[in-house]
């Protein structure tokens, strides 16, 4: 096991460990646990879920779940007083949660009837990740890029067959654009929102660089993304390991490179790798 004291892990473990000391606090807030680690909601969100596995809510929900497994294990409390203690409503509300976690009711749990699998408090202070395991190719960096684009946009939320969708929609009218600077590359482009969660919608663009001034059809927009320094990765394979390889920028990559997210739009540019022998595309990633 490699110790790394790593400014961005020693950051969100400062976060765990707040969540750890406000288990029993039902007036536990998400904007609170990411003040402790001095990022917005967004970056906190992504940078949580990269480095532990799970999202905020999970990791709570499986803590306050595996921290009363405890006592049913080791003292004589009542059901209803160890539930009320985690924040359930009710013994019924606490069971089925159990249930799903445990497989196993509070009562299977005291009586011993079968292993219980705990969640244990996330210490990323001593990684398992050893930065020589990287599978991703290390980014190019890009100064200075600005992207003056037409499209159509429309708010999502995360994993929404709508934003398939909105890409199908797309494709039917991105022939009205008359003077797209690569007509066979195509951007998706997240808008970035300061307060955004992993449950909140946000606004997705799908479109194509013009130049600045370029007409607008009937029922597209345009947008200029400003000026901004990018970390550009290039994801291969299925869109199904996206998730993967988000999970590698923000969890092993990001930590290490001594760059900060910057508050800006992060971009996914279509069609640059054609000749590639698997489906490959580009992610900006907006740093400081």
């Amino acid at each position: 096991m490699r110790c790394i004291p790593m400014n961005y892990y020693e950051r969100i473990q400062q976060s765990i460990d707040y969540i750890e000391r406000h288990l029993r606090d039902e007036a536990l807030q998400i904007r609170d646990i990411a003040g402790q680690a001095f990022f917005s909601l967004t970056h906190f969100y992504r940078i949580f879920q990269a480095m532990t596995g799970v999202t905020v809510k999970e990791y709570i929900r499986k803590r306050r779940l595996s921290e009363a497994a405890s006592e049913l294990l080791t003292t004589g409390n009542r059901i209803i007083d160890i539930a009320f203690d985690y924040g359930f409503d009710s013994q019924e509300s606490f069971t089925r949660a159990c249930s799903r976690q445990f497989g196993a009711t509070p009562g299977d749990i005291r009586r011993r009837t079968r292993y219980i699998p705990l969640f244990e408090k996330a210490d990323l202070l001593c990684s398992r990740i050893d930065p020589a395991d990287d599978s991703l190719l290390p980014p190019r960096i890009v100064l200075d890029r600005t992207f003056h684009v037409t499209g159509i946009a429309q708010t999502v939320k995360p994993g929404s067959p709508a934003i398939a969708e909105l890409w199908s929609a797309f494709h039917a009218c991105k022939g009205g654009i008359s003077i797209p600077l690569q007509p066979d590359v195509w951007l998706g482009i997240c808008e970035y929102m300061p307060e955004l969660t992993d449950e909140d919608a946000f606004t997705y663009l799908t479109c194509m660089e013009t130049t600045e001034h370029a007409p607008i059809p009937a029922g597209m927009i345009s947008a200029t993304i400003p000026s901004a320094k990018y970390a550009v990765f290039t994801h291969q394979g299925s869109i199904s390991k996206l998730k993967h390889t988000y999970a590698h920028i923000y969890g092993t990559w990001l930590p290490r490179s001594g760059y900060e997210l910057a508050e800006q739009d992060t971009i996914e540019v279509y069609g640059t790798h054609s000749d590639a022998p698997e489906p490959a595309f580009d992610i900006y990633l907006p740093v400081l």
